[in-house]
């Protein structure tokens, strides 16, 4: 008996130990789980920035060495603006920076216009900007390719973009040109290279040539109302003499455009007069809204390449949404300040 009781003793004990055991663990599982969910939940939520600043003009800086960023900053000042920093998902290292290295990251991404660098910074909503400054070194006598990748996953329709740089000797050259037609939207205005040593005079008399105005809300809500048929879209029109006049035309009443399929990717429709024209050889994508030969609305669901001035785009609809409003027939579309 005294032996069976000993026995038994210590086989409870051994369940009690592995109980215990495997309820800790248990425990510790439990607790790596939620922590990874928390971190995952944090993490979304810093994936997407809003302006929800009230501010009216941007700052957007890519700067491997902090030479840009710094006249970014002084910008910034001057304009009261917000300011964003595009961060490569890997940064850039002093070997990766050696120009003279043919072998090296820049030369070798500098030397291929195909190479879009992945951006590592949180996301930004361009929304509510109606002037953005972006800036950038020079590389080789051109933008990096990261701000090739940035300003190809914005849309900048209704925005005017200010491009500047920085560098030793070399000048802005045709970097803002390039970005301006990997952008595809926007109205972008000539740049400016500055050293890194800049002062804040000098670049207050280079921000006054612009007249840069803050757009009050009652300003953005006076911009022209479009309803294809009976369905209201919204739009993020340009800043042009195009929209401009476009606006003009509608102020007394509204314009009702008879609008015709065509080709299988738009509708188009004649305005009755001549609007004041820019064009120039436009890929264009479901949602774009451009001025054909001066006198007719373009509505795409689709894509077509040719010589249009850019109005505006429709961002509420995407390429199938746009496709069950143009694509089932003709419709009427109404532009007014209504």
């Amino acid at each position: 008996m005294k032996k069976s009781g000993k026995a038994l003793a210590f086989v409870l004990a051994i369940a009690f130990i592995l109980t215990f055991t495997l309820s800790a663990c248990g425990s510790k599982k439990a607790t790596v789980k939620e922590n990874n969910t928390e971190q995952s939940k944090s993490g979304a939520g810093d994936t997407s920035d809003t302006n929800d600043s009230g501010k009216d003009v941007l700052v957007v800086y890519f700067s491997a060495t902090g030479t840009t960023k710094g006249v970014a900053k002084k910008i910034a000042n001057i304009t009261d603006a917000d300011l964003y920093e595009i961060v490569a998902a890997q940064k850039y290292t002093s070997d990766d920076l050696n120009y003279n290295d043919p072998d090296s990251r820049t030369s070798v991404e500098q030397n291929d216009p195909t190479v879009r660098p992945k951006i590592g910074s949180d996301e930004i909503s361009l929304d509510g900007y109606s002037t953005i400054f972006i800036g950038y070194p020079i590389w080789q006598g051109q933008e990096p390719r990261i701000m090739d990748t940035f300003v190809e996953n914005h849309k900048f329709a209704g925005i005017t973009v200010i491009p500047f740089c920085t560098s030793g000797s070399s000048s802005i050259g045709s970097s803002g040109k390039n970005l301006a037609d990997h952008a595809g939207s926007g109205n972008w205005l000539d740049g400016k290279r500055f050293s890194g040593s800049v002062s804040k005079d000098k670049l207050r008399n280079w921000i006054d040539g612009f007249h840069i105005k803050e757009k009050s809300k009652e300003d953005k809500k006076s911009m022209p109302k479009v309803r294809i048929g009976n369905k209201a879209v919204n739009v993020e029109w340009e800043d042009n003499e195009s929209v401009q006049a476009l606006r003009d035309l509608c102020t007394d009443k509204p314009l009702k455009i008879k609008m015709s399929m065509y080709g299988g990717f738009e509708q188009v429709g004649s305005i009755g007069q001549s609007l004041p024209r820019n064009d120039k050889q436009t890929t264009t994508r479901a949602g774009d809204i451009v001025l054909y030969s001066g006198n007719q609305i373009v509505v795409f669901y689709g894509s077509n390449s040719w010589a249009y001035t850019r109005l505006g785009h429709i961002t509420d609809q995407d390429a199938e949404g746009m496709a069950k409003l143009l694509g089932n027939g003709d419709v009427t579309i109404t532009i007014s300040m209504e």
